[in-house]
């Protein structure tokens, strides 16, 4: 009895560590594509201006390169707020363990020397709305 409930808990910290890690990930790629694009992301309204910019793709390929840049960090923002959301109406987990799952990958981005003020790094927006 005592083994089933060891193993239990290490499948599950297994898993938090693995979702830590993607949140980790994802927030290391928006925080690059954000600061390279010069896009702040620190507020709501930046982070869904970022999501409606079209990136107006060019003939060079410096402008194609940034609308796909454009596009990617449009798919990342997505995803990570699409898994925050499936995450936290999950009653599993919910809404205050994907906080503190997404604070966690911050904190091990800050360590990592990402600045706190960079792009994306705000986790405040996709908080909205959301009480604890």
């Amino acid at each position: 009895m005592q083994t089933e409930v060891a193993n239990q808990l290490g499948v599950v910290a297994e898993h938090l560590q693995r979702l830590v890690a993607q949140f980790e990930t994802l927030g290391a790629r928006i925080t690059f594509l954000a600061r390279t694009l010069h896009l702040p992301l620190q507020t709501t309204a930046e982070t869904r201006a970022a999501l409606h910019c079209d990136g107006e793709a060019g003939t060079s390929g410096a402008h194609q390169r940034e609308a796909r840049m454009r596009e990617e960090l449009r798919g990342l923002l997505v995803l990570r707020y699409e898994m925050v959301a499936h995450l936290a109406a999950d009653t599993s987990v919910g809404a205050q363990a994907v906080r503190d799952i997404l604070l966690c990958a911050n904190d091990r981005l800050l360590c990592k020397g990402f600045a706190p003020e960079a792009p994306g790094m705000n986790l405040r927006p996709l908080f909205e709305g959301v009480y604890d």
